[in-house]
């Protein structure tokens, strides 16, 4: 079982990793109004990077909270459908940013759907972040009462 600490460690590392990819993703997508920021090589990697592990902890977050969000489910419904869009977006933007890095052929406005995707995402991470804040206050108390 993970303690409060770990949890709340997580979540810390989520915030920066969220922040990072989407950054990185912005200054990416500054190409289709003619921006070009260099060493785009450099971002496109650190993008992916920060994506991929920011998608493998949001599965452990998750996983960790999965029972406190079904119980949740009949309280507190807006938090609840919040982080199920937070789930299915976080999916959607992983899953065609997989698709736009690993195909053979460039796919017509995938890279768009892929930054709509990843935008829709990012305002359900951030209101998530905002109404989850009073628990993770709560994580880092037990935390600081348990040394």
């Amino acid at each position: 079982m993970a303690t409060p600490k770990s949890k709340a460690n997580i979540g810390m590392t989520l915030v920066i990793l969220f922040a990072i990819t989407l950054v990185t993703g912005i200054i990416l997508h500054l190409k289709k109004h003619g921006i070009i920021i260099e060493p785009r090589s450099v971002i496109k990697i650190v993008h992916w990077i920060a994506g991929f592990l920011m998608v493998g902890l949001a599965l452990v977050h998750s996983l960790q909270f999965k029972k406190m969000l079904s119980a949740m489910k009949a309280k507190f419904l807006w938090f609840w459908g919040d982080s199920w869009l937070v789930i299915i977006f976080t999916s959607l933007a992983c899953l065609t940013g997989l698709v736009k890095l690993l195909s053979t052929i460039k796919i017509p406005n995938l890279g768009l759907w892929h930054y709509w995707f990843g935008m829709i995402m990012s305002v359900a991470v951030i209101i998530h972040l905002f109404r989850g804040i009073s628990s993770w206050k709560r994580l880092r108390k037990i935390k600081s009462s348990n040394r």
